[in-house]
């Protein structure tokens, strides 16, 4: 990779609607090699568009909105995406999610094999399907981490859960 000082950076950006914040993502591409962003509200039909937002940059992502019924009622929301530079895709391999709230790719590093796990987390109402779906967010990164080649993993996203989150990973 060639980057200045041979440095990798990444970064994190809950962006409320990347349609809304081309401008900023565009700002990120511009000073970090990798970026997660969770929230991009975009339907599965209008992923690719996240392609196009800057040259020198793919994604792999993943839309939270079910399009299966004849009528989207209320506005898209959620979802999950990991922009990377071109420069990097030979290091990269895209691995597929069963939830829309995990994006993920495992990158080879000098240190051994990366999964890199973008991830939005469920916000905590205080219910137990709150808690249920974020144990099940929980599962689906450790299952990724064990069905892949990775020795390091880095998740990291909009984690939404403060209290359930520490009553959680206390139980680990």
């Amino acid at each position: 990779m060639e980057t200045q000082n041979n440095n990798f950076a990444m970064c994190t950006f809950n962006c409320r609607s990347v349609k809304n914040s081309v401008h900023e993502v565009r700002e990120l591409c511009a000073k970090f090699d990798l970026i997660l962003i969770q929230e991009h509200w975009l339907l599965p039909n209008e992923l690719g568009m996240l392609n196009n937002i800057h040259p020198e940059f793919m994604s792999v992502a993943h839309s939270a909105v079910d399009i299966s019924h004849d009528v989207l009622v209320g506005r898209p929301y959620g979802g999950t995406a990991i922009l990377y530079r071109k420069s990097l895709s030979n290091l990269i391999t895209r691995l597929p999610s069963p939830d829309p709230r995990i994006s993920a790719v495992v990158m080879q590093t000098d240190v051994g094999p990366l999964l890199i796990v973008c991830v939005y987390m469920p916000t905590d109402y205080g219910t137990a399907e709150c808690h249920e779906e974020f144990i099940a967010t929980c599962a689906h990164i450790t299952a990724l981490y064990a069905d892949c080649n990775a020795v390091h993993l880095i998740a990291a996203g909009d984690f939404n859960i403060v209290n359930m989150a520490l009553v959680f990973m206390s139980h680990l």
